[in-house]
This record gives C-alpha cells, sequence and structure tokens, in this order.
C-alpha cells in the first residue's frame, strides 16, 4: 500500500489533451487498508492519495516523470472511497522541471488543488 501505486491501480480513461494538460478518473476502492484509519467509521480519500493522483496523471502523458516536490495542496472539499474523481493536470517547463498544477474534483466540485515539481526523465 502506497499512495503511487494506489493512486496508479485507481486511475482509467486518462488522456492527454495536448502537450502541456491530460485528465484522467479515479476510483479509490472502498476496500483500500488506508481506509481503516482514515477516518475510521467517516473514510475520506487522504489528500496525499489525490496529489498522486494528479501525478501519476501527468507521469502517464509525459512518459514518465518523478515528484520532487509538492510545492502547495489546498483541500476545499472531502473526496469520498468509490467516488468518480476527475483528475486534471497542467504543467510548464522552467529550468530543467515540470510544474504540474493539478485539480482533483467529485461529484459536488473541487476537492483538491495541487502544484507538484516533477523531474522528467529521458526517453529511451
Amino acid at each position: 500500500m502506497t499512495p503511487e501505486r494506489d493512486a496508479a491501480a485507481a486511475l482509467s480513461d486518462w488522456c492527454a489533451d495536448s502537450d502541456a494538460s491530460a485528465h484522467a478518473r479515479a476510483r479509490f476502492a472502498a476496500t483500500l487498508p488506508v481506509f481503516i484509519g482514515h477516518f475510521p467509521g467517516h473514510p475520506l480519500v487522504p489528500g496525499v492519495y489525490q496529489v498522486a493522483a494528479v501525478a501519476e496523471t501527468a507521469r502517464r502523458a509525459l512518459g514518465g516523470a518523478s515528484v520532487v516536490a509538492i510545492e502547495r495542496a489546498k483541500w476545499s472539499a472531502p473526496a469520498l472511497p468509490d467516488q468518480d474523481l476527475a483528475i486534471t493536470a497542467r504543467w510548464r517547463r522552467d529550468a530543467g522541471r515540470l510544474i504540474v498544477d493539478g485539480t482533483v474534483s467529485g461529484p459536488n466540485g473541487a476537492c483538491t488543488h495541487c502544484r507538484i515539481i516533477m523531474q522528467e526523465h529521458p526517453h529511451g
């Protein structure tokens, strides 16, 4: 159980919209062990899982990249297990790194806004 692995498994229907943006859908199964402790009786998708879903969306569209830092994250509404979540990622290149701005939205609107710094992997 890791945020990266669980986010990769939760993602579906991802698509690169352009050379600088992508979108996907995610659904974190209520059976994931993380929900036992986050929070008992009222499970929520952990923020780090939501940020990992944004990173995985960008990673797939870019053909590989690693998270270097999470510059900022803001949670504005709960994301629930077994809920369809819309993931968007938009990026720009700056001084050899990728600045990725992402959003996770549920049925009632935005749950998370984040900025992730990523390092692109050379293709080959």
